[in-house]
């Protein structure tokens, strides 16, 4: 009689999905901060309706992140939403991660069937373009020339702006 062997059941990639948890909880926050003080994402998110729901959600059960527009204002809201009216899925973990730790852009991401946009594409469109300024807000130059097709040129009041979503912004969501 033979051996008996159990199966062998995969491991979780928890140190992935924190990161990835992490990464949204920030980048929310900064989106709140940003479509506050910066005029190129609050030209983006004035043209959204009232109550537009975007969220960008890790299939199958990862981390996701929801901001809301209340009151002519993008507003964190965590996890709370599970439909929306512009959903942003990664496929899997793995795509998640590449994309949220800056080793790909959205747009690579996009290419590469990493990503998927379930709503409106002119509303796809205009969350891409805050995400790509909010990239410039949050990383340095030399980051940001990976992710970027074209980096914006940072004037003075520009730079004043990464440092309040950096400084007050991420850390209080303000």
């Amino acid at each position: 009689m033979g051996k008996q062997y159990r199966p062998i059941t995969p491991g979780k990639k928890w140190f992935k999905a924190l990161v990835a948890k992490i990464v949204l909880i920030v980048l929310g926050r900064a989106f709140q901060s940003g479509a506050r003080h910066d005029p190129d994402i609050k030209k983006e998110v004035s043209a959204w309706p009232e109550g537009f729901i975007v969220i960008m959600n890790v299939l199958p059960f990862g981390p996701r992140m929801a901001l809301e527009k209340i009151n002519g204002r993008l507003k964190y809201r965590g996890t709370k939403y599970d439909d929306g009216d512009l959903v942003v899925n990664f496929k899997n973990l793995e795509c998640a991660f590449l994309v949220l730790t800056p080793q790909i852009g959205s747009a690579q991401a996009f290419a590469e069937r990493r990503m998927t946009v379930k709503g409106d594409i002119a509303y796809a469109m205009a969350f891409t373009r805050c995400l790509n300024t909010l990239l410039t807000l949050l990383y340095p130059k030399f980051i940001c020339k990976r992710l970027l097709k074209r980096v914006p040129p940072m004037p003075l009041k520009k730079l004043m702006v990464k440092v309040v979503v950096n400084v007050i912004g991420v850390p209080f969501g303000l």
